[in-house]
């Protein structure tokens, strides 16, 4: 099992991006470069589905971790970084649910 920690660029309105650093042998390593994308266009599909705040939050969870297992080809124990990213997105979407 990988370990490892996001590091989050700067968060902009409708995405951010973040560094995917493998911590796994005691030596940082970057592995990969991803973005989420939380625009109103990508969260309206959620909104229509009856999806609550929250649950749009766990959404991005459930695609973060499928993101990183494609990636990395391994399971993996997120260790830093994690929290910060549920926070970006919780933030930047609940404009979207407070109408």
């Amino acid at each position: 099992m990988r370990r490892i920690k996001l590091v989050m660029g700067k968060p902009f309105p409708s995405y951010v991006e973040m560094s995917i650093v493998d911590v796994t042998e005691g030596n940082e390593r970057r592995r990969v470069g991803i973005t989420a994308d939380y625009s109103e266009v990508d969260i309206k599909p959620l909104i229509k589905q009856g999806y609550s705040l929250e649950e749009a939050v766990q959404s991005y969870d459930k695609w973060l971790k499928k993101t990183l297992r494609r990636y990395l080809l391994d399971e993996c124990e997120i260790i830093s970084g994690h929290e910060e990213f549920l926070n970006i997105v919780r933030e930047s979407i609940t404009k979207y649910f407070d109408r």
